[in-house]
């Protein structure tokens, strides 16, 4: 039976206390002021408080589906640029070889090819846009590829990227391994 009140006693609380919400007390004191409380007295009258006002915020706006960015008159690609080797790299000592990677958006159609420029001069040419360059001598290199036509017209060309090839001199020799 203790066992039972002393489950049933709290639920009895907190259900007065939701209850107390609608519920307050006026105590008009002997010298007139007026005194409002949530806790029932001697002499206070009981008052049924409005309910509070609540905000319902309306259902958001359903989002338009974003449009594709427009592409500029004359621009087949949005994006045509030489992510490998990197603006300013060195190749290391021992290396005689370069990737050229390409970002190309939307890929690249039909009827058009890439082709690589090394410091003004074809160096290869393809569908890929990832090519091995071979034998790049020592030095400061201009890199930039094109995207050319079936009649062999330019139409589009990449920023141009400057890399260096670092190599030891065959009057330097390399310096032993520590």
């Amino acid at each position: 039976m203790k066992r039972r009140l002393l489950i049933l006693l709290p639920l009895a609380v907190l259900s007065a206390g939701l209850h107390a919400q609608d519920t307050g007390y006026k105590i008009t004191r002997p010298d007139g002021t007026v005194e409002f409380t949530d806790r029932p007295s001697a002499g206070a009258q009981q008052i049924t408080l409005p309910k509070s006002q609540g905000y319902q915020a309306p259902p958001p706006p359903a989002a338009a589906p974003a449009a594709p960015p427009a592409e500029p008159a004359g621009v087949p690609y949005r994006q045509f640029a030489i992510v490998a080797p990197q603006p300013e790299q060195t190749i290391p000592s021992g290396e005689n070889s370069v990737t050229v990677t390409v970002a190309l958006e939307p890929a690249l159609r039909p009827g058009h090819e890439m082709v690589i420029l090394l410091d003004g001069k074809e160096v290869a040419r393809g569908a890929a846009s990832d090519f091995s360059l071979a034998e790049v001598e020592r030095g400061s290199h201009a890199l930039s590829a094109e995207v050319r036509d079936a009649q062999d017209a330019v139409v589009q060309s990449s920023p141009p990227v400057t890399f260096h090839m670092r190599q030891h001199s065959t009057l330097f020799p390399k310096p032993p391994l520590r």
